[in-house]
């Protein structure tokens, strides 16, 4: 009976091995101070060189998602600084990279792009696009 538990044992260590392997995180590289800050922050908006240029904030500001565009928003109230990013795709994971168009516009700055984006984080809330060249990164809500 003993040699049957160790057996039982052994096949449930086996299981929960593979179940804890198929589970694992995909680990984004780290490869400057800004991306390292940058994936700290939580609140949606644009962020360069490790500062925000661009953060929603819910009494001054409206946003929008539509789904079938896959575009996002968000602008101030008075509409003199505006964020529009329109994704090729919503990334299945973290790890996967995707072409976007950014339009970025308040006083005295103007960023208009497409870029190819990695999508360094994500939950089902949010995702943390980042560009390694430009060393920029945009939190989105979905």
């Amino acid at each position: 009976m003993s040699e049957f538990n160790g057996l039982i044992v052994y096949i449930m260590l086996i299981v929960m091995l593979f179940c804890l392997s198929s589970c694992a995180e995909i680990v984004i590289e780290i490869d400057s101070a800004e991306k390292e800050s940058f994936l700290k922050e939580s609140r949606e908006g644009i962020y360069r060189r490790g500062s925000s240029l661009f953060v929603f904030d819910e009494d001054r500001h409206q946003k929008a998602f539509n789904q079938s565009r896959i575009q996002y928003r968000i602008q101030t109230d008075v509409q003199d600084t505006c964020l529009n990013i329109t994704l090729d795709a919503i990334p299945s994971s973290a790890g996967v990279h995707i072409t976007t168009s950014i339009d970025y516009r308040s006083p005295g700055e103007l960023i208009s792009s497409m870029s190819r984006l990695e999508c360094s984080r994500m939950d089902e809330y949010k995702l943390w696009l980042w560009s390694p060249e430009s060393l920029t990164g945009i939190i989105i809500g979905l």
